[in-house]
């Protein structure tokens, strides 16, 4: 038999688009912020305080970037 071998050409990508989770702090469960934001330009991003009103615990959380994870 003949194997003959193939390379597959790898898909070219585009920037990655991330969701923004934001940590209850008093669960530390994550909440979709329904914002999303391309992942290269996470680092330099400002983000200035936004509220959530949390589905978790009930409250309503001022958060910031330190209260972020990235998620596809």
């Amino acid at each position: 038999m003949n194997f003959l071998e193939t390379t597959i050409a790898p898909k070219a990508r585009g920037p990655i688009t991330k969701r923004l989770l934001i940590r209850c702090p008093s669960t530390a469960k994550l909440t979709p912020s329904g914002q999303t934001i391309r992942e290269d330009l996470w680092a330099k991003a400002k983000v200035k305080n936004n509220k959530l009103n949390c589905p978790h615990c009930g409250q309503s959380h001022t958060w910031s970037k330190k209260d972020v994870v990235l998620a596809r």
